[in-house]
């Protein structure tokens, strides 16, 4: 399993099977910061075939902003639609959900504590089992379109200023998702 360094981004090997547990501590070689990984989806101590069968019935929505109102809105405007949500607070707990997870569709926010949200991007795209994992990168403070190409070329299916109208934020979301 290749790793990312969430700061430096220094990239390594690990073995997820030397460790029964779903979460490991690492220490990175390179700038020696502290964090963990989750060894869930790869470890053998917990199977696929255990995971609930209506997170497959249903697209997964991850929504990452360590604005908890933004989180709480956001999960209203989706809430009649057929998805399941995620929500996390910081770039470091929206990684380690990613990869656990894999959800389908990750509303991110891009100025986000930790692991900011081009970050995130890029580690997504360097991370083949994840590359289908599609993001709607936001912002409160970074706009227009020089933002929107950038985050595109970091791999963001699309971008979404956040005075977004409750019905557009619907209308893409269901676009992406093919609903």
């Amino acid at each position: 399993m290749v790793i990312t360094c969430p700061k430096c981004r220094a990239q390594y090997r690990i073995d997820p099977t030397s460790s029964p547990a779903d979460v490991a501590r690492v220490k990175c070689p390179e700038c020696q910061h502290h964090f963990e990984i989750s060894l869930k989806p790869q470890g053998h101590a917990s199977p696929l075939p255990q995971d609930p069968a209506p997170q497959r019935d249903r697209p997964l929505v991850l929504i990452v902003d360590d604005a908890r109102f933004f989180r709480e809105m956001i999960k209203d405007i989706l809430q009649d639609l057929p998805v399941e949500i995620l929500t996390v607070a910081d770039g470091d707990e929206a990684w380690q959900q990613i990869v656990a997870s894999v959800p389908q569709l990750v509303l991110l926010d891009l100025n986000i504590p930790g692991k900011n949200g081009k970050e995130i991007l890029l580690a997504l795209q360097s991370t083949p089992a994840l590359k289908e994992v599609r993001v709607i990168a936001m912002s409160g403070v970074e706009r227009g379109d020089d933002v929107a190409a950038e985050v595109k070329s970091y791999g963001a299916y699309d971008f979404l200023n956040k005075s977004f109208k409750p019905r557009e934020l619907q209308k893409r979301v269901q676009e992406v998702l093919g609903l």
